[in-house]
Formats: C-alpha cells, sequence, structure tokens
C-alpha cells in the first residue's frame, strides 16, 4: 500500500525555496488563463463517476511529452491541445487516476471509477513546469512525470525562450513539481535512453541488451541505472519509486525481472495497441502497460476511440 504522507504534508515535506514558490504558484494560478486560454473549469464541475468497479478494469494512458505554447510536432504538442485533451476526458465521463489509485485497487485497500484514464509525460521538459502544472492545477488532474534523471538541467541555467531548445526540468523544479499533490516523478531512467554508449563503447538502444551480453551483465547495468535515478529521485522528494517508463517502449524481460526485484509495481510501454485491463488481486496485471502518444495532429475522435477500445 502506497504511503500517504505526500498528500498530507505536501507543502511542508518541500524545502524552504519550494514552499516560497508553492505559495507563489497558488497565488497566481488564475493567470493560467493566459497559457491555457479559459480558467475557471475543474474537474469537481463535473458529476462523479456513476460507479465502482469491482473486479476489473480497462485502463487507458495517454503519453504527452513536450507541452509547448506553440504548435509542436510528434513528439511534442500545445498546451492548448493538452488543455483541450484534458477537457476532452473530463466532458466524456473520464476520471483521470494515479497510478498510486491504480495500484491501491489491485491491492484491495480502494476503489476506481468505472472510466477511468492515466495521463503521463515523458522526459521531464522544462515546459511540464512551465505549462503543464498551472493547466492541471486549474482543472485538478492527476499526472505523472517520468524523468530521463541524467538530463536534469543544471541549476542557474535559464531556458531561453526559443521553444525549439528542449531544455529540461532542474532539481528545483522538480521539486516544486513533486510537492503538487496533483504530480508524481517517476523513473524514465537515468542514463538509458536513446542509442547511447554511457555504459560502455558499444551503442545500446535504450534498455535493450547487447547482442552478445548475459543475463547476469545486463541486469548488473540496468539495476545500477535504476539505483542511480532513484537517488536523484529521492533528492527531489520521491520517497517511492513505483512506476517505469520504458524510453521508446523497448523493454526486455530481463529488466522487468529487475524492476520487480526493486519493488516496482507498474511499467508503462508505447504499446499503442494493448488493451490495459487491471485486475483486482492480480498484481501481474499492472506491467507493460500501454500507452497513447498525443500531439497536435491527434484527432478528438482518434482519442475517444483509443479510450473506448475493450
Amino acid at each position: 500500500m502506497f504511503t500517504r504522507s505526500k498528500r498530507s504534508s505536501v507543502i511542508l515535506s518541500a524545502s524552504p525555496a519550494a514552499r516560497t514558490i508553492i505559495g507563489l504558484l497558488t497565488g497566481i494560478i488564475l493567470l493560467g488563463g493566459i497559457l491555457t486560454g479559459c480558467i475557471g473549469t475543474s474537474s469537481a464541475d463535473y458529476p462523479p463517476p456513476s460507479g465502482v468497479v469491482e473486479d476489473a478494469v480497462t485502463v487507458p494512458i495517454l503519453m504527452f511529452h513536450d507541452v509547448k505554447t506553440v504548435d509542436g510536432g510528434t513528439w511534442s504538442v500545445s498546451a492548448d491541445k493538452f488543455r483541450k485533451t484534458l477537457v476532452l476526458l473530463l466532458d466524456n465521463g473520464y476520471t483521470p487516476v494515479s497510478f498510486e489509485r491504480l495500484v491501491d485497487y489491485v491491492d484491495g485497500v480502494g476503489d476506481i471509477p468505472q472510466k477511468p484514464v492515466c495521463i503521463t509525460l515523458d522526459d521531464g521538459y522544462f515546459s511540464n513546469y512551465r505549462n503543464v502544472l498551472p493547466i492541471i492545477t486549474e482543472l485538478q488532474v492527476p499526472v505523472t512525470v517520468f524523468m530521463t534523471c541524467k538530463t536534469i538541467r543544471a541549476e542557474g541555467t535559464t531556458p531561453e525562450t526559443d521553444e525549439s531548445l528542449l531544455y529540461k526540468m532542474s532539481t528545483a523544479e522538480l521539486e516544486i513539481m513533486e510537492a503538487s499533490p496533483l504530480v508524481e516523478i517517476q523513473s524514465h531512467t537515468y542514463g538509458l535512453h536513446g542509442v547511447n554508449t554511457y555504459y560502455g563503447e558499444d551503442e545500446r538502444d535504450n534498455t535493450l541488451p547487447l547482442k552478445n551480453e548475459s543475463e547476469s551483465e545486463y541486469k548488473k547495468i540496468f539495476a545500477s541505472d535504476c539505483e542511480r535515478a532513484e537517488a536523484v529521485l529521492l533528492g527531489v522528494g520521491v520517497r517511492r519509486h513505483t512506476v517505469f517508463s520504458y524510453p521508446s517502449g523497448k523493454y526486455h524481460e530481463w529488466a522487468e525481472d529487475v524492476l520487480r526485484e526493486r519493488g516496482y509495481r507498474v511499467s508503462v510501454t508505447t504499446n499503442y495497441g494493448r488493451v490495459n485491463t487491471v485486475v483486482k488481486g492480480d498484481p501481474e496485471t499492472l506491467y507493460l502497460l500501454g500507452r497513447m502518444n498525443v500531439n497536435d495532429s491527434t484527432s478528438e475522435e482518434q482519442i475517444l476511440k483509443y479510450l473506448e477500445k475493450r
């Protein structure tokens, strides 16, 4: 069962700098209309779900990356489209839920609405702090941010206004995000994102083993990467590593073994075709969950079709 400490003492657990900025953010959140185009709507304005699920539920998961103030590309989306997507979910009776709530449901210590959906953001872009946080605060929608921990922005580096430059969040910004009761920061690896040579001279395809790598060699490297990411996230206030996002959705059964050994309860890929059926009492149904990537070219019809897959 998850600890409830974050939900009960969010502000007290943050650093003095974070508490100051959280206070300022609360005071200026009504200015979110500048970024979102509209204010005053909240998930509280929508009727509660008509019932809860007893034994199993389908859980669609939407995947976002960079959330710009302008139209984006394949791996980005405009802030306006991001907000409209969340409103689309609410308008159609979907209830955004956290992975924490999913795990509690599987463990038999909580319920789940009949039409749940999870919102995720990969990589940890600065735009998640600048554009996403005001929107989800306005709409009261929980999200999970998967941070590529090696790429955290150096303190004192101010992102330029040119949004084609893909700045990541700083430690201070991650701390503020994690302090929000609506945000969970989880791992997108430390240094296993993309084609890289971080753990040797041979190019590794994200989290996949090298061609001639033994199981023991691979597991040692993957476990070490997990440990480094967990240490970074602990430093910004993440007290429990629970959900893991595979970069590019690429995974191997050896990695799944390591995640289970380290206590991860959920793993997510980019498998758009998978129907995520989560079953109460069956923890295995929380692994390798699929997601749908959303960008500016994704239509409302496509999103609704994905949400309705059973």
